[in-house]
């Protein structure tokens, strides 16, 4: 009676465990750039997608190179999320070759860019600015176009994942209003960073962002100098960088004008969260002259 009782567990076991194999099995394997999408792409697909992201915490999107490794993973990938990054759009031929079965999808689709960057770096765009995850509005366009990628490739859970991009495009308006709200009457609509990252946030919620990095190069002496007087001119006491870029310059602008440094992340992986702490630190240091 023993042995029979273990068999039959051991059958049981194996009942169970299966099912949750064939589950995992049948998840799209979606790949993306940056990490703001892959919480795009979570919040659409649930728990029916499995997300891989190729730019590692602390790197830059602007000259990050994929390893072997990451290429190679690729090729696993039913889909992948385009967002036209300066990294992704210089590796794009790569990546396609590596999985030309690969569904893609091109994220920007009905997206107004800012044109004219600043950054040298953006020429891989045809001098668009990339950064519109950052604009909340834009990323409900980027909603919609997953959306649809992902009813393309699995239409038995259309329901899913409309229903999933309804709810996430109500957040999004949630966030949009808070964050109107939070900069509605703060005393200066102007702030200075490092690298030019926050356009479309400030073209949206009508502030005006100053780029210390100027044609994705750090400032000349002229140049700094120029920086300063501005900086003092309009009382900016905060320069904000990001994790991803190098601090240097915005130390001694910052020092030169008796203020300090801040950081604001443009990358962050849990985006909805990120775009609250940006909105209230912009709020507080707006607020401080």
């Amino acid at each position: 009676m023993k042995k029979q009782s273990v068999v039959c567990i051991l059958l049981m076991s194996v009942l169970f465990i299966f099912p949750m194999l064939s589950d995992a099995a049948e998840k799209i394997k979606v790949a993306v750039s940056i990490p703001p999408q892959a919480y795009f792409v979570e919040q659409v697909g649930g728990e029916l997608v499995d997300v891989t992201t190729i730019l590692p915490a602390g790197a830059s999107p602007h000259t990050y190179e994929p390893t072997a490794t990451q290429m190679k993973s690729l090729s696993a990938a039913d889909m992948y999320i385009r967002i036209k990054i300066e990294f992704e759009n210089a590796w794009w031929d790569k990546i396609v070759a590596v999985n030309p079965r690969m569904f893609v999808v091109d994220s920007t689709t009905g997206t107004e860019f800012i044109l004219g960057s600043e950054q040298s770096t953006e020429t891989q765009t045809q001098g668009r600015d990339p950064h519109i995850w950052l604009s909340p509005k834009r990323v409900k366009l980027q909603a919609e176009a997953i959306c649809k990628g992902l009813i393309a490739i699995d239409p038995k859970h259309t329901d899913t994942y409309t229903v999933n991009k309804d709810a996430f495009l109500k957040k999004l308006d949630a966030l949009d209003q808070d964050i109107h709200a939070l900069l509605a009457n703060v005393k200066t609509r102007k702030f200075m960073v490092f690298h030019p990252a926050w356009a479309y946030f400030a073209r949206d919620y009508h502030l005006e962002e100053i780029s210390i990095e100027h044609e994705g190069k750090e400032p000349s002496a002229a140049e700094m100098t120029k920086l300063m007087e501005v900086a003092k001119q309009q009382h900016i006491r905060v320069i904000f960088v990001q994790p991803q870029t190098s601090r240097r310059s915005a130390e001694t602008v910052a020092k030169q004008i008796g203020g300090r440094v801040e950081i604001l992340d443009p990358i962050a992986r849990n985006w909805m969260e990120n775009m609250q702490i940006v909105a209230k630190t912009l709020a507080a240091t707006l607020n401080e002259n």
